[in-house]
C-alpha cells in the first residue's frame, strides 16, 4: 500500500511508504486527489517511511501544494530526507517543508 489517509476537520494527513517513483507516481497523484476532496484548509504529507522520492513525485507533491494555496489552504511535508529537502531548496520550495527537529547528540568515548 502506497499510504494511507487521516481526514480531519480541517486537515488530512496522508501517510506514505515505501519508495516514491515512476512506478508508483499515478497512485501518488490519486492518492493527493483524494486528500484535496472537500476543500481541506491544510494537507500534511508524511515522508517518515519513505526512503526514496522521484523528481516525478516530489512534482506531483508541489503541484498539489501550488494547488491548495491557490484555494487559500497549504501542503507540508514533515518527514523529508536529506535529498528531498536539498531538491525542494534547489527549487525554491523549501516553504513546504516542516523543519526537521535535530536529532539526539551522542556522546563519543
Amino acid at each position: 500500500m502506497l499510504g494511507e489517509l487521516e481526514v480531519a476537520d480541517e486537515s488530512t494527513l496522508v501517510t506514505l511508504h515505501g519508495d516514491l517513483d515512476m512506478l508508483t507516481v499515478d497512485a501518488l497523484r490519486r492518492l493527493l486527489d483524494n486528500a484535496c476532496v472537500g476543500d481541506p484548509q491544510r494537507i500534511v504529507v508524511d515522508l517518515s517511511d519513505v526512503p526514496f522520492v522521484d523528481v516525478l513525485s516530489l512534482s506531483a507533491i508541489l503541484a498539489t501544494a501550488d494547488s491548495l494555496r491557490d484555494r487559500g489552504g497549504a501542503l507540508l511535508v514533515r518527514g523529508a530526507s536529506g535529498a528531498v529537502r536539498r531538491i525542494c531548496a534547489l527549487l525554491n520550495a523549501r516553504d513546504i517543508l516542516v523543519p526537521a527537529l535535530p536529532g539526539p547528540r551522542v556522546a563519543v568515548n
